[in-house]
């Protein structure tokens, strides 16, 4: 097989579409997901795979910053069946676009084949969760997933899906309601919710809230991006009367049935870090499959250039401290 490497800046629809039907499952493959990430005021690029003038496989990737700070973040790495020839045309698509870091992320991916580059300034093992929706039936191994769906549903909980950004506010508002509680269990969580990328997610359709309700107040809320047949879970909070109620076990249990009925073949809950085997737990009471995946940071520019840009940053440290 012989491929070419190309990487097409500002893609046309028909190209991001081509890009989506090579990976259907995959929500970050979308071109409503390149036109929310537009939005926010990043530039999308289509890196691919040819054979004979023909795409084979592809990726989005997203240009952040100006000059002498652009980054490129690879959302969602695809599965490469030349992983020498992409990563050559990363590489030097990056020297000429004056690319000083790149982020490779594999959100969605089925596999994570990340090579030791040169360059490289950071590395970690994760691990996603993914339901498989086209079994016959849509098992929950967890007894206490059980007990808490049927809470639930004692309490007369129900589901309402949204695409207008004015839940966003409630959706934020339940995910700092989940921080705080991981937060005192002493687990790193940010300070405060941007709803600028839900937004943005809602607006050109790459994804939906879905949103639990128990007389009238929203007790539990996912943002979950969708493709023609997968669907990821972004974001997601809870209240503490939802936690109560059994909200988030029966929230997931609801939209995988949703999923189904609308023929989607995967719901990928998203991951875990390693360091938090509660969340791995919860996650894996579902009934979803552990995909061992990795992430990786690589400063690519020339190794002179990475001696200054590290020289400047010891500078700007240097200067903050002495202010301080």
């Amino acid at each position: 097989m012989s491929l070419r490497f190309q990487a097409t800046l500002l893609p046309s629809v028909p190209l991001l579409k081509t890009v989506a039907e090579l990976d259907p499952t995959n929500p970050f493959a979308t071109p409503e997901y390149a036109e929310a990430r537009t939005a926010l005021g990043e530039r999308p690029v289509v890196l691919a795979l040819e054979e004979d003038g023909r795409i084979v496989v592809a990726c989005l990737a997203f240009i952040q910053g100006r000059l002498f700070r652009r980054r490129l973040q690879i959302s969602s790495l695809p599965v490469l069946p030349q992983r020498g020839v992409f990563w050559r045309g990363i590489w030097q698509f990056c020297r000429q676009r004056g690319i000083w870091f790149l982020q490779v992320d594999t959100y969605a991916s089925l596999a994570a084949d990340i090579p030791l580059l040169e360059g490289e300034t950071s590395r970690r093992d994760r691990f996603e969760y993914v339901l498989d929706l086209e079994s016959e039936a849509l098992e929950i191994p967890s007894s206490n997933h059980r007990r808490n769906i049927k809470r639930a549903k004692r309490h007369g909980l129900t589901v309402r899906r949204s695409h207008n950004t004015t839940d966003c506010k409630q959706h934020a508002k339940l995910m700092d309601s989940s921080m705080q509680r991981r937060s005192a269990r002493g687990e790193a969580v940010p300070a405060e919710q941007d709803t600028s990328i839900a937004e943005a997610l809602l607006v050109t359709g790459a994804g939906e809230l879905f949103q639990v309700v128990h007389e009238d107040k929203v007790v539990a809320s996912m943002l979950v991006l969708r493709s023609t047949k997968g669907a990821y879970y972004h974001s997601a909070g809870t209240s503490p009367e939802g936690m109560e109620m059994g909200a988030s076990p029966f929230l997931i249990s609801e939209v995988a049935a949703i999923l189904k009925n609308e023929r989607a073949r995967l719901f990928n809950l998203g991951g875990a870090d390693p360091a938090n085997p509660g969340l791995q737990r919860f996650k894996q009471g579902f009934g979803a499959q552990e995909v061992p995946l990795a992430a990786a940071c690589f400063c690519p520019g020339s190794p002179i250039r990475r001696r200054v840009r590290h020289t400047l940053r010891l500078v700007r440290s240097l200067a903050t401290m002495i202010t301080a």
